[in-house]
């Protein structure tokens, strides 16, 4: 909704009016087959599309850019601007997974039904074509079934929260990340496929709430200079342009808390 605040809450019950809501402009997103649809914008992340930045590498570029937090806030506005064009009641935002406190796949990206609806949650029906062959079925999961990987703990946040620097904050988030993808393994595990999982958008968001936290302490523009004018493809936005959240219309609350929090004293 124009002119409001989106606020981006902890991923509630599979009842709670804030996933029911999300859920709903999930589903008509799913529906939609051109670009608009969710079919289009997960693909835009890994295959077919690979426009993705990790650990300074893109597929499409043969330059090297600390831009894995920046590519993917944008990415996740993409997604957030695009749910709420379809949305008639008020305005939607991305739930986020605290994987830090929260050790399992939550109960709303887990279960069958949201509202009496199958849920969009759980799984999305791919449809690609690659040159190493077709994809034609539902998102898959093996959570926790890789005994070499854990969820990153509320130490391992602190930690990195700490670290007042750019690019030491921002690869270490990128390291918990990882650690995230891989534990819920199955389609999450690979980039290829990544971006159809839903849950993958509620553990984007965490990550970049981290960021929004680490901003609120460290300052919202602390990095290097001749990365500011970097254009985020195919987004059309700069890293410039998404460094406030406020800005694009939104902040992070807790579903516990009874009303959005204050505008945070964001440090320039």
């Amino acid at each position: 909704m124009a002119g409001s605040m989106r606020y981006r809450l902890r991923v509630g019950s599979p009842d709670s009016d804030s996933i029911e809501k999300f859920a709903s402009a999930m589903s008509r997103i799913q529906a939609i087959s051109d670009n608009r649809g969710f079919a289009a914008i997960g693909g835009l992340h890994g295959a077919p599309s690979w426009y993705c930045w990790h650990h300074q590498f893109n597929r499409r570029s043969d330059n090297r850019a600390q831009v894995f937090l920046p590519w993917h806030r944008a990415y996740l506005y993409h997604l957030e601007l695009s749910l709420n064009d379809l949305q008639a009641d008020g305005a939607v935002a991305l739930p986020w997974w605290d994987w830090s406190r929260q050790r399992a796949v939550p109960d709303a990206y887990a279960v069958a039904t949201i509202g009496g609806e199958d849920s969009p949650l759980r799984r999305f029906r791919m449809n690609l074509d690659l040159p190493s062959g077709s994809i034609r079925r539902f998102t898959r999961r093996e959570p926790g079934q890789n005994p070499f990987v854990t969820l990153p703990s509320q130490a391992d946040v602190d930690a990195a929260l700490g670290d007042a620097d750019w690019s030491s904050i921002s690869d270490a988030l990128e390291e918990l990340h990882d650690s995230v993808h891989v534990w819920v393994g199955g389609d999450m595990a690979d980039i290829t496929t990544a971006g159809f999982d839903p849950i993958f958008y509620a553990h984007h968001a965490m990550v970049d709430r981290l960021w929004y936290l680490w901003q609120i302490r460290h300052g919202i523009n602390t990095l290097p200079a001749d990365l500011l004018d970097f254009v985020l493809d195919p987004f059309a936005v700069t890293v410039r342009d998404v460094l406030d959240t406020r800005s694009l219309g939104y902040e992070y609350a807790d579903e516990l808390a009874p009303i959005a929090p204050a505008e945070p004293e964001l440090v320039a």
